[in-house]
């Protein structure tokens, strides 16, 4: 009976003042939504950077000299290079390619998507080059003793790519957190205030109350619960709008990128998995600040 007092209690509460309980339910959604976005960017980092550690390479390119007269790694320069990597600790799988095949490769990959490009490229315009697969794509030790052999031009390290795509992601992430925190002031603020008129509007009913034996919990327990309430309804509308903006604008805008395996896609699943995480951390949040709130305010 008691318990039920404090849920009728809660309910009525909200609807007291129903515009300062629109705008913390609506603050909360954005917040909570916000922090939740920031997971899911986090996640998507972490996947993305798989996708492309599964198949980065290393190319050691050779000059113009090696490039143009040796067509199978038989030169000199270039078999000291290969052996050096094959038994280096490390490297996983060593591979030349020679002018005409980096063109040809060039060609497929480009072809379809660029075919501009590969129409202003010429044939010649490409480096031979030995193609290195590392056991940790982030650990380039192992290409330290080639790099000033004879005639090698450039060592290119496509995980510096890597790197730069996944840096503009963490910015992005980091971004959202700072909202979502922003949004968390204003919803302690919000729910500060709302229990602060809750509680100054029925002084005088938690002062009888009180007088008659009725514990600190039992009056106080409304107002937390009315902030509970309110963010439970705030977190339905962030996992609602997370769900229809993944749908709707996500997904359509980035359907290119997830079909040639550019960056890793945000499933449904990922948002299940994050929003009842999200949705407690904010109702725990929310309980802390209206019971500190009714402490510093509500004295008897």
């Amino acid at each position: 009976m008691k318990f039920g007092y404090v849920l009728r209690e809660a309910v009525k509460g909200l609807g007291r003042n129903v515009t300062m309980t629109v705008a913390l339910i609506i603050t909360t959604a954005i917040s909570l939504a916000l922090l939740a976005t920031g997971f899911l960017v986090t996640g998507m980092t972490s996947d993305t950077k798989e996708i492309y550690l599964d198949r980065v390479e290393v190319m050691v390119q050779f000059d113009d000299e090696i490039s143009g007269q040796d067509t199978d790694c038989s030169s000199e320069a270039c078999r000291a290079v290969f052996e050096e990597l094959e038994g280096a600790d490390g490297v996983d799988e060593v591979t030349f390619r020679s002018r005409e095949q980096s063109y040809q490769r060039f060609v497929e990959v480009f072809g379809e998507s660029d075919p501009r490009l590969v129409e202003e490229t010429s044939p010649d315009a490409l480096p031979a080059a030995v193609h290195v697969r590392l056991a940790d794509p982030l650990d380039t030790t192992p290409l330290d003793p080639v790099r000033d052999m004879d005639h090698v031009a450039e060592v290119v390290d496509q995980v510096d790519d890597l790197r730069g795509a996944t840096d503009n992601l963490d910015a992005v992430r980091n971004a959202t957190f700072l909202l979502a925190a922003i949004q968390a002031v204003a919803a302690i603020f919000l729910i500060a205030n709302m229990v602060q008129i809750a509680a100054y509007n029925r002084r005088d009913e938690m002062s009888i109350m009180r007088m008659v034996g009725a514990s600190r919990w039992y009056t106080q327990a409304p107002f937390v619960l009315e902030a509970v309430f309110a963010t439970i309804i705030g977190a339905a509308l962030a996992t609602g709008g997370l769900l229809l903006g993944k749908g709707l604008v996500i997904d359509k805008a980035l359907r290119g990128l997830y079909e040639a395996q550019l960056i890793a896609p945000v499933t449904t699943a990922d948002i299940w998995l994050v929003m009842p995480v999200v949705a407690v951390v904010g109702i725990l949040f929310a309980a802390l600040t209206a019971q500190v709130t009714l402490r510093a305010y509500v004295r008897k």
